[in-house]
């Protein structure tokens, strides 16, 4: 039955197209008379082209008229007059916590959540140029970042792991920009050590960070995931002995913009449920390669 539905429909399609009008439909139906394309269901939408507001801006010499559904802004947008407008009147909505906030830089967009007064990217940093794990990060201009396993795939689940001079950009300014997009900064020791203290404090504040399941954590997770944080389990590189990578999905290391001495610098860490200490705040050589949160200015 179903394979007639649908060789009827290609017969209609295509007695339609050669009419210049087409039908969409599973009843048969013939187009309004006003229309070049009639699309009819009760059970499904329409689906215009998804993209991010970078990728809209890369097409080349839209036509008048044109229509996306841009997946940064949230809106249906279409191009008039020499610019992208959205349908509810805006051509860019003000950037408001909890909306998805897109890096200018590679156009990759990350999910933001509000904990206390402070706006977080509620997913780890994912921006730079890979490196393989023998290779050392450097004061080049150039944003470097590692990938566990030298594995990209993992970059953009778990997102980039970097040495702590790295994210500064080779400064030692607490609460610098460093690798962070524009308008937000590294946080400080103090600036997470708030958002800890807002969950309650290190002793209950570990699964409130944590995403809840077990794809991005080893069972038993019991993560809660109440900040909507979202933190996974990105793992961590050694620098020092051997350049490998340890505890995928068992713990994470979250850089601080705040140094310790001129080879150290605080983190917190964020471990399993079994023997992880779940959540931690430490320090660590700054050559080894954690994960990062950019809190918004």
């Amino acid at each position: 039955m179903k394979k007639k539905i649908l060789v009827t429909t290609a017969v209609l399609l295509i007695f339609f197209a050669s009419s210049a009008q087409v039908s969409i439909n599973t009843d048969g139906s013939l187009p309004d008379s006003s229309a070049m394309l009639d699309v009819k269901s009760t059970s499904k939408g329409f689906l215009p082209p998804r993209m991010t507001t970078a990728q809209r801006n890369a097409i080349a010499s839209p036509e008048e008229g044109l229509l996306v559904f841009n997946v940064t802004t949230g809106y249906i947008e279409y191009f008039l007059g020499g610019s992208w407008k959205s349908l509810c009147g805006a051509t860019e909505p003000v950037f408001q916590c909890g909306m998805k906030m897109t890096d200018a830089r590679d156009g990759h967009t990350y999910n933001t959540v509000k904990i206390g007064s402070q706006c977080w990217m509620a997913e780890n940093l994912n921006t730079g140029v890979q490196l393989d794990s023998t290779a050392s990060q450097s004061n080049n201009d150039t944003i470097e970042k590692f990938c566990f396993n030298d594995n990209p795939e993992n970059c953009i689940i778990y997102g980039g792991l970097y040495t702590w001079n790295e994210i500064m950009q080779y400064s030692t300014i607490p609460g610098i920009q460093g690798i962070c997009p524009s308008g937000w900064h590294i946080p400080t020791d103090g600036e997470l050590t708030a958002m800890v203290d807002f969950l309650g404090g290190v002793s209950v504040a570990g699964n409130k960070l944590k995403e809840t399941g077990t794809d991005h954590w080893l069972a038993p997770n019991a993560g809660t995931n109440e900040s909507g944080f979202t933190a996974r389990g990105a793992g961590m590189g050694d620098f020092y002995w051997d350049y490998s990578y340890w505890d995928l999905k068992r713990c994470t290391g979250l850089w601080s913009s705040t140094a310790v001495d001129t080879a150290s610098a605080y983190h917190y860490y964020l471990g399993e449920d079994v023997g992880g200490g779940i959540l931690v705040h430490f320090y660590s050589w700054k050559n080894y390669r954690f994960s990062l949160r950019c809190l918004q200015n």
